[in-house]
Parts: structure tokens; sequence; C-alpha cells
């Protein structure tokens, strides 16, 4: 049993009196490899393929049996991370391996197939992945769950997969056999990029792009029949979710700011939209939960994941977790033609990472299959809020803000974490190891999701064209005041960080308000200052790179420190060099965090929770 529906009860009582006499907790703690990372039920319930940390410290898949609550492990390297990982059927899963190093017992980087017994394993596909930053977290994904219904039904006859295979001519639709690793022609409308399988496994909705037209094909028998097509950038276009019982879900705007789920009765043209999930405030984007016939239910975020379910059945297992576990975001999935009462519950909250229990829907029965962070109390973490506040020209700017002691506000030093992307969502309501890391020191952290960033609605999306290093950059700085005026912030302290563009944000931020920040922080962050900007750049700012990082080249890294440091003796580098070692220790990822905490200290600290 986690330690959740007790801890989150007493949590506002006991961190008070704990943090006024407990140490920081160590940077490793919080930014060490997650001990588990996702777990997924077998189609008929027998099985659960579990990711997680190995002995050797890397990402392994382990087959879990419920009755006998014995694991075996079916995939794990001593030089290699398994990452993504789905069940092809009852018996056989394939995964992707990431982060190969040169000696192991991983052969390359790519796509492979194994039976549930460890037997009959094979490299489907060599992939080429992107080598991670040496600052980027191994947090758990819902990846894994999403990826069940990408492409609509997950049956898979005779335990093929349909891929797009690019080449010279274009994207192809194949099938891959995944015994021996074969393509195999698929008779697929030109330019075919997505697909949904039914119910009975048959691909029967294909969506193609030709220039900048997007083409949606139904299958009628044998022959593809074009439904409808429209502009890619067209705020009227859709994009397919799911075909089941002679209905196309999708996702799409339909006139409204925001986009929800729509169902379409598919006749000669789709016509007659009929609305059934839509979030106001937020853009709905997920994924459907599915059984083996029929759609159960739709996960999505707001401030948190959620749930809409369809099914009766997995409504009230859903009531019935939420009530033993109070608090908390409660993921419940099971396996499509489940023949077991047993379910799978992810649960989590702002101060809580992932936790995964099997659930017995008949006796009532919990058992651990493991805590991400189970070394983290969380009654020594600080609780989140999702705001909106106004900017300098009117507009509402969602936020997350975290703080020790919250409600109980402080006037507190501040960091203003900018998002890696200003496209994408900043925060979610989930436990986050930089915002709790920098929390437990005793900053008040403020995650802005300033306009043009996705997920709130096409108004706040369109906002943000054209508006880099202008009107965005406002918005950070009227975060700040908002929090300010409100309690959370001490003016005079406050520092501005992030990665890649947020990292360039951060710097911008630093020359464009000078009286808003009192220092800057950017790792991996994009380097285009121009040497007179840099010049203007006087507050105290700490720069760090990786050596083989791809995104954000070193030297650009290396040369904007020294026309920074050229003219402000308070400018700081960190050089970091990724091994095989560091992927496994996050050693470099550790040192990063430490560093800021002491350049946090110095410049807008030292203050600790509590004091």
């Amino acid at each position: 049993m986690l330690r959740a529906s007790l801890l989150l009860a007493f949590a506002s009582a006991a961190y008070a009196a704990h943090a006024a006499h407990a140490a920081p907790i160590p940077a490793e703690q919080f930014f060490k490899r997650p001990a588990i990372t996702g777990a997924v039920m077998s189609p008929d319930g027998k099985w659960v393929a579990v990711r997680k940390l190995s002995p050797a410290g890397r990402s392994m898949l382990t087959i879990v049996d419920p009755e006998t609550r014995t694991g075996k492990p079916i995939a794990s390297f001593t030089n290699a991370d398994v990452d993504l990982f789905y069940w092809v059927s009852d018996k056989r899963l394939f995964f992707t391996v990431t982060n190969v190093d040169r000696e192991g017992d991983a052969g390359k980087p790519g796509l492979y197939a194994v039976d549930v017994d460890g037997k009959n394993s094979i490299r489907l596909s060599e992939t080429l992945v992107r080598r991670p930053s040496f600052a980027e977290n191994d947090l758990p994904s819902q990846t894994y769950l999403r990826e069940i219904t990408l492409h609509g039904f997950p049956r898979f006859k005779n335990e093929d997969l349909l891929v797009i295979e690019s080449s010279p001519e274009g994207m192809g639709l194949k099938r891959l056999d995944t015994h021996n690793g074969r393509l195999y022609d698929m008779r697929a409308p030109h330019g075919a990029f997505g697909w949904l399988f039914d119910a009975n496994g048959d691909a029967r909705v294909i969506s193609a792009q030709r220039d900048n037209q997007i083409l949606i094909y139904l299958r009628d028998k044998d022959e593809w029949r074009l439904l409808n097509s429209f502009d890619k950038n067209a705020p009227d276009g859709y994009e397919p979710l799911l075909y089941v019982d002679n209905a196309l879900y999708v996702r799409a705007r339909n006139g409204s700011n925001e986009t929800g789920i729509y169902r379409y009765d598919v006749g000669e043209k789709l016509t007659n939209p009929k609305l059934l999930i839509s979030a106001p405030g937020f853009d709905v984007s997920g994924y459907f939960d599915v059984s083996d016939t029929k759609m159960r239910g739709f996960r999505f975020y707001t401030d948190a994941e959620i749930t809409v379910w369809f099914d009766a059945q997995m409504k009230a297992i859903q009531q019935e977790v939420d009530q033993l576990l109070p608090g908390m975001v409660n993921i419940v999935s099971r396996g499509a033609r489940s023949e077991t009462p047993y379910v799978i519950i992810d649960t989590h909250s702002d101060v809580q990472g992932h936790g995964y229990l099997l659930y017995n829907t008949f006796t009532k029965k919990q058992i651990l299959l493991g805590e991400a962070a189970p070394d983290i109390d969380p009654a020594q973490m600080s609780h989140m809020t999702m705001v909106r506040y106004k900017a300098r020209d009117g507009m509402q700017i969602p936020m997350f803000v975290t703080a020790p002691g919250l409600p109980n506000k402080k006037n507190l030093p501040t960091v203003v974490l900018v998002a890696a992307n200003p496209r994408h969502r900043n925060g979610l309501w989930q436990w986050n190891p930089e915002v709790q890391f920098l929390a437990s020191r005793g900053y008040t952290v403020l995650q802005p999701d300033v306009r043009g960033s996705t997920g709130y609605g096409l108004q706040h999306s369109a906002a943000g064209d054209g508006q880099w290093g202008r009107a965005m950059q406002n918005d950070l700085a009227d975060a700040v005041k908002w929090a300010a005026a409100e309690g959370y912030t001490d003016p005079a302290r406050v520092c501005i960080a992030g990665s890649n563009l947020g990292g360039e944000a951060a710097l911008i931020g630093l020359i464009r308000d000078p009286a808003v920040y009192q220092c800057g922080i950017s790792w991996s962050g994009v380097a285009r200052l121009l040497p007179q900007d840099a010049a203007r750049l006087k507050q105290p700012v700490l720069l760090a790179y990786g050596k083989d990082d791809v995104e954000v080249p070193y030297a650009q890294g290396r040369k904007l420190y020294e026309a920074i440091s050229a003219v402000n003796p308070g400018a700081e580098w960190l050089s970091y060099e990724t091994t095989s070692e560091d992927r496994r220790t996050q050693k470099n990822r550790i040192d990063l965090w430490q560093r800021i905490d002491a350049f946090l200290a110095k410049n807008i600290g030292p203050q600790q929770a509590g004091r």
C-alpha cells in the first residue's frame, strides 16, 4: 500500500514542524533515475509488463505474474535502456532500445520483439535516436499508455505491426512481421502518415498528406474512399483518433476556441459532428482507452491528468480507486479483453511521484509494483496550485505556483522556470524534481504558460505568433509582478531560469527587464544573443552546456559565455561531458543542480523553508 492516503491527510501539519528541523534533502534524492517508469497489462490480463531500473542502473523490461507476484526480466541490458514497450498479443511484446553504449550485451538502438517468457527475441529495425542532453530527466511518461491507441484498436493480426517506411520515393505504409523483421507492401493511399485499426484489426482510416493538403480516407471493402480534405493549417481540420461501429472520433475545434473530441457518423460525407468531450479553458488532447471491441474512455490533461469514462464498469472502478487513494491522480488501466479481476493503478500527485499498484477488483487487495521515487517523503514536499494572472495587456496567463508552506504566503525568494519550448505546456499538477528541489531550498517557483503555449485554446496559442522576445517576455515579468502582489515573492530576490529556448528567454529577460530579475540561469540554452546584446547583461548569470549536446552546439554556448564574461564578472560557466557512467548515475544532472543551488544561495538567498 502506498503512503499517499495517510500522508496527504497530515502533510500540511507535518510539513511546518518537520521542515523547521530537517536538513535539506540531498540533490541525489531528487535527480537520480526513477526506480519504475511504467506498467502495462497484457490484453488477456494475465501478465504485467513493467519498466523499471535494473541492478546495472538501466531501464529494463520485466514480466510480472499477478497471481504468483513473481517477476522475470525479459529485456535487460548493461549498456542500453528500454524505452517504449507495447503488447502485440497476449504472449508477445515489442520494445525500443535507446542510449546504447559501445560495450555491452545490447547491439544497436532500434525496435525489438520478444515473447513473454523472454524467448524468440529479434531486432526488427534500426532507428535513429536522439542522444539526450546531460540535464534531461528520466521521469515516468504516459507515452507508453498513449501508444496503445495511437493507431486505433490494438489488435494485430499474426502479431504484425503497421509502420511507415521512408524512402526517396516518399512515405509508404508497410506491414512488419515481428517474427522475422520482414516488410510487406500495404495497399494504401499515397502519402499515408497515419492510420486507424478497427476492432477486427484491419486498417480502416488513413491520413495522408499531399503538398499542404491533409486527406482522410475510409476503406470500404477493398477500396479507399476519400472522406474529406483540408489545408493542414486550416482551423476546420481535425485529427482522427478512433474508428468503431461506423463512427469516427476526432480531435477538432469546429469553430470553438478550444479543441474537443467529436464523433462523426460515417456516411457519404462527414457531417453533423457530435461534441463528446470538452474542457472550458483547455484544449482536449489525449488518447482513448479501449477494450477489445469498444471505446471505454478518454484520457487527457487539464491542470492534471483525468479520465472520462463511458464504460459503466470502468467508471465504477475509478470511483472506487479514487476513494481508496484520495487527493491523488489515479490512472486506471486494464487488459483489452481481460480475463482477470486485476487493474493497474498509476497514482501520483504534486507532492508524490508515480506509484504503480495491481488492484484486485474482487478481493480489493493491492500489490505494490513499485514507486518511482520511494525515498522522497511527500510530507517534505511543497504543494503546487494553478492560477491565471492578468498580463499588462489584459490577457489571462495560466501559471503553476509552488511555494514552501502553501497556502501561507511568505514573500520568498523566487525562481521563474521558463518552458524549454514556449509552444509546449510548462507545468502540470504532478511531482516535478526541479520544482520540488527548488522549493525544498526555500524558493517560490513560478511556471508561467506564456502566450503561444498550446493546451489553452487557439486564442492563447495564436497570441504568441511573432511575440518571441516581446509580449511573451512581458508575460514572464508580469508573473513576477503578480506573485509579489499576492505575497508569494520578494521582488528584490528573483532569478529567471530555463533550458533550450527557455534558457534564451532567461538571458533576454535579464537584458529587457533588469529591474525584475537579479540573476539568470541557462543550461543547454539557445545561444543567439549578439555581442552588443551580451554587453548589456550585467546581472550574475550561470551558463551550463554539454559537449555532446546536439540541439544546442557546445561551441555556441562557449562563445556566448566569452562574450558575456568579457564585460560581466558575475558570469559563471559549467561544462559537462556525458558518459555511459553518467547515464546510470545521473552524475552530471545532480552536479548541475547542486551548482544551481549554490548560485541561487549566493545571489538571492539563502533562506531555507521554515526559517
